[in-house]
């Protein structure tokens, strides 16, 4: 008799199960608390040497899919990234939830994402995370083929120089701005860091020896990459500036480190009290990146500095022709 598996939970049905013969068996047990059941289960199957009916084919639904990668991702990821999961799968959800999982196309997908009201990015970042539903289904025995294989995403657009701060809005947001929040954009600006990173900056991660901070928490944590904020003098002298012995340099009005909503709202507020245009607080990197290109800093350094795994995010975001202006009118003056 062919070797059975050890008991496995599957978590959208509740219950345990064995493979027998490569098919899928249930052990009539429910429950994850119920392993010792399950295997108890199991090796009465074994005994007896029989085969146990196989689980019969049923469809799974959209909305199954959907619930199942929801609950999984909520353990995995951020807060602020589950957020996100959530709010595009429950718009696909709600169009799209009682079909038939497996009858989806990529084709239907792709004009789902066409609404007239999302940017390309939008669609970009909408079709990514339901296709990574279904690839998790696909991984985790829900289902048995991934329907989405060969999806094409839009690609995301730039902002470009539209997303930029010049040096005249920035002291006016500085100016403007309470003494800690100002303390927050001058760093953003010394040192083009992602606006979470100096939100979840903390005095304990500062080598003012060094020059460095050494950041547990950032983007690329899951990658299993560390992240090294180097920081200027100036940016030394602004963090020893705020009077913080230990903790959190910066936080939100409910005394907690502050969101990216929060940021953007309060940013929001200031440039209206400055006369500011609209701005974000991811032109202030925007602009540092765009900066140190037109100063001739080699692309690989400055994907370095902003904590890039390469040079293609650079290029494709921040390489901005107007930002790089002069440094191409004088590479053509050596032509002509």
């Amino acid at each position: 008799m062919p070797r059975v598996s050890k008991p496995w939970f599957r978590t959208s049905a509740n219950a345990w199960y064995a493979t027998l013969n490569g098919r899928k068996v249930s052990l009539g047990v429910s429950g994850k608390q119920n392993k010792k059941a399950a295997r108890a289960a199991w090796h009465k199957l074994i005994a007896n040497g029989k085969e146990a009916k196989p689980e019969p084919k049923t469809e799974v639904s959209v909305a199954q899919v959907i619930d199942a990668f929801l609950a999984d991702a909520k353990v995995k990821v951020k807060p602020v990234t589950w957020e996100v999961y959530e709010r595009f799968c429950r718009f696909f959800k709600l169009d799209n939830g009682k079909r038939n999982a497996e009858s989806l196309t990529p084709t239907l997908l792709e004009a789902w994402a066409r609404k007239p009201e999302w940017s390309s990015s939008t669609r970009h970042d909408a079709i990514g995370i339901v296709e990574t539903a279904f690839r998790c289904a696909e991984r985790s025995g829900i289902l048995s083929r991934n329907p989405l294989t060969g999806i094409r995403k839009p690609p995301k657009t730039s902002r470009g120089a539209k997303a930029l701060i010049s040096a005249d809005e920035h002291n006016r947001l500085v100016a403007d701005a309470d003494p800690m929040f100002a303390a927050f954009l001058k760093l953003l600006w010394l040192t083009g860091a992602r606006p979470s990173e100096i939100a979840g900056l903390r005095m304990e991660d500062v080598d003012f020896v060094q020059g460095v901070a050494i950041l547990n928490e950032h983007k690329c944590a899951h990658l299993g990459k560390s992240r090294v904020l180097f920081l200027s003098a100036h940016a030394l002298a602004v963090i020893r500036g705020l009077g913080v012995e230990s903790g959190l340099l910066f936080v939100g009005e409910d005394g907690q480190q502050m969101t990216a909503q929060a940021i953007g709202k309060r940013l929001r507020r200031l440039y209206i009290k400055a006369g500011v245009r609209n701005c974000t607080p991811y032109g202030y990197r925007h602009l540092w990146a765009s900066d140190a290109l037109a100063r001739g800093v080699p692309d690989a350094h400055v994907s370095a500095l902003l904590g890039h795994a390469s040079t293609a995010m650079l290029h494709r975001n921040y390489s901005h022709l107007t930002a790089r202006a002069q440094t191409l009118r004088e590479a053509l003056a050596q032509v002509r």
